[in-house]
């Protein structure tokens, strides 16, 4: 019986001791910050913008970048235009406006066509909306990707 009290005491201080012992500090490396992507007309980017900028950069091109400032290609996305449109009232005779909208789609470019952009060019002023979503870009590993949504307020 002595031996195994006499062994048992020794078990635990040897749990004891190996409980107590210090551990090596091991240098880790930063886990890599997750890409994060952002989705660019041109210079601008989700926001206000003024009808001036918005018909200087009409025919700019769709980019997504990510947090590190990599450029992706952007293969496909939609545009939706919403803005107010005035029209005369047969019966009145009074002039009204109403909420307007208009959506495109585009594949296999990054650019609005070249009537897309001119409409856009010429009729912008303060209140539009324009909203890029469904923008599709080849990430890193070259597979097609959604692009967070661009949505600029006219100002």
């Amino acid at each position: 019986m002595s031996k195994f009290v006499l062994s048992f005491v020794f078990f635990l201080a040897s749990i004891f001791s190996f409980a107590q012992s210090k551990k090596a500090k091991v240098d880790t490396l930063p886990a890599p910050m997750p890409l994060t992507f952002a989705t660019y007309w041109g210079p601008v980017g989700t926001g206000n913008a003024l009808a001036a900028q918005i018909s200087a950069i009409a025919p700019a091109a769709i980019l997504v970048k990510d947090n590190a400032g990599k450029l992706y290609t952007v293969n496909a996305f939609r545009i939706n235009y919403k803005f107010k449109s005035t029209y005369r009232d047969d019966e009145s005779g009074q002039t009204k406006s109403m909420n307007d909208l208009r959506v495109g789609d585009f594949n296999n470019t990054a650019n609005l066509s070249q009537v897309w952009a001119e409409s856009i060019k010429d009729n912008v002023k303060a209140g539009d909306t324009i909203l890029f979503n469904q923008v599709l870009f080849r990430n890193v590993k070259g597979k097609l990707q959604l692009a967070p949504v661009l949505k600029i307020v006219v100002r």
